[in-house]
C-alpha cells in the first residue's frame, strides 16, 4: 500500500449522516482509498511507504468548493460594500474589463492555493477559456476542477446601460463560447481530476435559443449545465423587459424545458419558494455561496431550503471581490450561521449538515459524487487531516459527544488543515505545500494586481461606483 493514516477520527459521509470512526484507518493504493474503518480491522502500518500519524485530529473528505471564479481573485477588495444593481457592471465590470491572460492566470493560482491551504480539493471552476485556466493552475498543482466555460451573448461593454435597458446579444459571441466548451470534452476528455460542463452564464446574458442548444449538447454529453438562476434585482428587471412582468427566470426557465437533472442552479435567492421547489422536484441541483450573497445582495442563499426538498446542494466562495475569501470551512460557517439567523431558529442547518454541504453534498450537486465527497474503499483518495488540537479547535472530546465535529464548523480559521491529498498524492503535508510556492503567487499577484488597477483607474471613476465617493471622502 502506497500510503496509511491512522490514529484520527474519521468522517467518511457515508450514508445519511457523518459517518463517525474512532481509531479509523485509511489506506490508500493507486490513487484511490483501499481501506477505510477501524485500526483494529484494517492492514499492517508496516506494510506501507508512507505512514501519516492523524492523532490529534480529525481524517476526513476533501472539501468541495462547488463554485467559483477563481481569476477574479486578483480583484480581491475592489468591488465590496456597493448596491447590488451596480456590483458588476459599475464597480467589478470597470476593473475586471482591464485584466489579460496573465492576470487571470495570477489571480486564479492566488484562489486556488488559498482554497486548498484551507481543505479544498475539488474546486469548481466557472470561467471563459477555462481550459486554459486548468492547464495552466490546477493540473500543475494536483488538484480536481469541474472546468464549466462561460457561455453569454452580452458584450462587456455595458457599464452605460440604464437597470432597464436590455443587454444587446451577440450571438456570434455565444457560439463561440459554445464551441470552446465543446472542446473541453476532447481537450480533457481522458484527464481523470478534470470534469467539464457547460456555463451558460444567466438567463438574462443567453438567448433562449442558444439556452436550449446549451441543453442539447450538455445531455448528449452527460453534462451537467450551470446556470446563474435568479441571483438578483438586475436580473430580475431584465427577465421581465425582456419576457414580460409576469415572468420570472424559473418560470421562463420552466416553460423552455431546462429544469431537469442536467441543471445545476446556482445562488437562486431571488426565486420564491414555490420557484425553489419547483427546480428540486423537477432534478435540479443547487450551489449556494453564503457569503457571496449575503456581501453583494443583502441576501441569504436558501441552502437549507433546498435540503429540506431532498435536492443536491453545494456551497461555493465564488469570486473574491464578493465575500472576500475561498475557504470552505469559513463557507459552511456562514452557511451555518445565516440560515440560523434568517429563519430565527438556532437549530437550522447543523454543523453536521454543514460539514455534508461542504463534501458530499457538493460532489452530488456536481455529479461526482462517485469518484470524491466521501470516505469509502474504490474511491478517489481526496482526504484531508485537520488538527484538533489548536488554539482555535481545541478541546476536542469523543464523549458524551464528538466536539470537533461543531468546532470544524465554527471554530476552523483555515490554518488547521495540515494535510491535503489529492488522487492519493500529497499536495501539503505538515502543513507547507509540496510542490507550489504561495510566496511568489502573492508577489506576482500583487505586482500585477497594482499594473491593472492603474490601467482600469480612469474607466472606473467614470462608472461612477460608490466606492468613488468613498475614496473621496477619505474611507478608502
Amino acid at each position: 500500500m502506497d500510503t496509511l493514516v491512522t490514529n484520527g477520527t474519521l468522517l467518511t459521509m457515508r450514508g445519511e449522516k457523518l459517518g463517525i470512526v474512532d481509531d479509523g484507518v485509511v489506506a490508500i493504493e493507486n490513487g484511490r482509498i483501499s481501506y477505510v474503518g477501524p485500526a483494529a480491522e484494517g492492514p499492517d502500518p508496516s506494510d506501507t511507504d508512507d505512514h501519516v500519524d492523524a492523532e490529534g485530529g480529525v481524517v476526513m473528505p476533501g472539501l468541495v468548493n462547488a463554485h467559483t471564479h477563481m481569476a477574479h481573485t486578483l480583484l480581491r477588495g475592489g468591488a465590496q460594500d456597493v448596491p447590488e444593481i451596480e456590483w458588476m457592471n459599475r464597480a467589478l465590470g470597470p476593473l475586471s474589463a482591464h485584466a489579460d491572460e496573465g492576470d487571470r492566470v495570477a489571480g486564479t493560482r492566488l484562489g486556488v492555493l488559498e482554497a486548498v491551504r484551507a481543505g479544498a480539493t475539488t474546486i469548481c471552476e466557472y470561467a471563459g477559456e477555462v481550459g486554459t485556466l486548468v492547464e495552466a493552475v490546477y493540473q500543475p498543482l494536483g488538484v480536481d476542477v469541474v472546468a464549466v466555460e462561460t457561455i453569454n451573448e452580452v458584450p462587456d461593454e455595458r457599464g452605460d446601460l440604464g437597470p432597464r435597458e436590455r443587454y444587446p446579444f451577440d450571438r456570434e459571441q455565444g457560439k463561440a463560447a459554445l464551441a470552446r466548451a465543446d472542446r473541453l470534452f476532447e481537450r480533457f476528455g481522458d484527464e481523470p481530476l478534470v470534469t467539464p460542463a457547460y456555463g451558460p452564464q444567466a438567463l438574462d446574458m443567453v438567448s433562449p435559443e442558444l439556452l436550449e442548444t446549451v441543453q442539447q449538447h450538455a445531455h448528449e454529453r452527460g453534462a451537467k449545465l450551470h446556470l446563474h438562476t435568479a441571483q438578483g434585482e438586475r436580473e430580475a428587471i431584465q427577465i421581465e423587459e425582456r419576457y414580460g412582468t409576469d415572468e420570472s427566470t424559473v418560470s421562463v426557465l420552466d416553460d423552455l424545458g431546462v429544469v431537469d437533472e442536467s441543471l445545476v442552479a446556482v445562488h437562486c435567492h431571488g426565486a420564491t419558494p414555490d420557484e425553489r421547489r419547483r427546480l428540486a422536484e423537477g432534478g435540479a441541483a443547487m450551489l449556494g455561496c453564503p457569503s457571496s450573497i449575503a456581501a453583494i445582495d443583502g441576501i441569504v442563499p436558501p441552502v437549507a431550503e433546498f435540503r429540506e426538498y431532498g435536492a443536491p446542494v453545494g456551497i461555493g466562495t465564488d469570486q473574491a471581490p464578493g465575500p472576500g475569501h475561498h475557504s470552505v470551512f469559513r463557507e459552511a460557517r456562514t452557511a451555518a450561521t445565516l440560515s440560523k439567523v434568517e429563519r430565527t431558529d438556532p437549530t437550522a442547518l447543523t454543523a453536521p449538515e454543514a460539514l455534508r454541504l461542504a463534501t458530499v453534498g457538493g460532489a452530488e450537486a456536481l455529479g461526482i459524487d462517485d469518484e470524491v465527497g466521501t470516505l469509502e474503499a474504490g474511491t478517489r483518495a481526496d482526504l484531508l487531516v485537520v488538527e484538533t488540537d489548536q488554539l482555535s479547535t481545541a478541546p476536542a472530546v469523543e464523549s458524551p459527544l464528538h466536539t470537533a465535529v461543531p468546532n470544524l464548523v465554527y471554530s476552523t480559521t483555515g490554518r488547521e488543515v495540515r494535510d491535503v491529498f489529492v488522487a492519493g498524492e500529497p499536495i501539503l503535508r505538515d502543513g507547507a505545500f509540496v510542490d507550489a510556492d504561495p510566496e511568489a503567487a502573492v508577489a506576482v499577484a500583487t505586482e500585477r494586481a497594482q499594473a491593472l488597477y492603474e490601467r482600469a483607474s480612469e474607466d472606473w471613476r467614470a462608472a461612477d461606483p460608490e466606492l468613488v465617493g468613498a475614496v473621496d471622502d477619505g474611507w478608502l
